[in-house]
């Protein structure tokens, strides 16, 4: 159950960014009351040195930090594109976090760990595959998470699973994936919410290059946080995906057998 110290019951905008070890890295974008879910590039004001956030992994807060150096524009001089240094301490036990601006309570625990071998995970991933044309009897989890979905709704589980890139062969076929699932238990209303997924199945007679050209690369995917922003009862899922130039970051929520894209916010990697 969500704890009753609901965002929902304090008016202040939520202001949205992503942090990465010592470091703000991108603006995300703003919950307002009243107003409703702002990207970023519309709405997202980067505070001055010494304002407080309150940082979010995917188990609830992981504790309050301050800024210590003004933001510094990256080259393109994109709104949402900046970086300012933060202090973590021992937050730095998740090295990405969601950085809401300002002190906020924690409502958490806001989920659980399951384990990478949990066989009911594995079965949820491998049947959607399945339904996907790609035979995988053994996926690989990176990340596991049981989430509760408040009031009667009953629980969740939310995953990461990616193809193991390293055993890829220019001369044998491969099913290639990325996937980030949302699977509601309730038994007589179970239901796989695919978040974000890339599938594709290499031919033996396709090089590895080859494939890419037609399909691009793989990215991947992790979960960075699963708590309730708006304050509406559901948590949001905060997914990172790292892509092989860029960077980017999306907020879902999860209502009846749908999901609801919220926000994006997207960062080219400069060398």
């Amino acid at each position: 159950m969500l704890s009753s110290l609901s965002f929902g019951e304090d008016s202040r905008p939520r202001y949205l960014a992503f942090a990465s070890e010592n470091w703000l890295t991108i603006a995300v974008g703003v919950y307002e009351p009243g107003k409703g879910w702002l990207q970023a590039a519309d709405a997202f004001v980067a505070p001055p040195p010494g304002d407080v956030y309150s940082l979010f992994g995917h188990t609830g807060k992981l504790g309050e930090v301050r800024g210590i150096e003004e933001r510094h524009s990256d080259p393109g001089w994109i709104p949402i594109e900046w970086h300012a240094r933060i202090a973590r301490g021992e937050t730095m036990r998740q090295p990405f976090a969601l950085a809401i601006v300002g002190s906020w309570p924690d409502t958490g625990p806001d989920s659980q760990d399951v384990p990478l071998d949990d066989p009911g995970a594995l079965r949820v991933v491998s049947e959607y595959l399945k339904k996907h044309h790609l035979k995988v009897e053994s996926p690989r989890l990176s990340e596991a998470y049981r989430m509760d979905l408040g009031g009667d709704r009953g629980t969740a589980l939310v995953l990461a699973a990616h193809s193991d890139m390293s055993a890829l062969r220019d001369d044998q076929e491969a099913d290639i994936y990325a996937v980030a699932l949302l699977h509601k238990e309730k038994p007589g209303h179970e239901k796989t919410i695919s978040l974000a997924h890339q599938l594709s199945h290499k031919a033996s007679h396709e090089t590895i290059s080859e494939h890419e050209q037609h399909y691009g690369t793989r990215d991947f995917y992790r979960i960075i946080a699963l708590h309730d922003i708006d304050g509406d009862g559901r948590r949001e899922i905060v997914l990172y995906r790292a892509e092989s130039d860029a960077t980017q970051i999306d907020v879902y929520t999860v209502k009846g057998r749908h999901k609801r894209h919220r926000l994006s916010a997207y960062k080219a990697n400069y060398n």
